[in-house]
């Protein structure tokens, strides 16, 4: 799950996979399924709707990374205007 901060509050989250961690209500920009876990043992870019989780047009305060039942490593992080990659 990644989730932002928005300088009042960290309820924008997104999360992909099973809706294992609680955080938020799910269905919401608290608790957002943006699709199936990524493929295993390579780099994979995850990238999020700032409308999604209701920032768009938000300067942001944070940002935090939260694992459930496996691993990850996190890497570069950063906004990109629409359709570049």
């Amino acid at each position: 799950m990644l989730m932002w901060n928005d300088g009042s509050s960290w309820e924008h989250r997104a999360f992909w996979g099973s809706d294992a961690i609680t955080y938020g209500t799910t269905g919401t920009a608290s608790r957002y399924a943006a699709g199936p876990l990524p493929a295993t043992g390579q780099w994979v870019k995850l990238s999020v709707p700032a409308k999604a989780v209701g920032l768009e047009g938000t300067v942001l305060s944070g940002m935090g990374f939260t694992l459930f039942d496996g691993r990850a490593t996190w890497n570069a992080t950063g906004k990109a205007s629409a359709g570049t990659n």
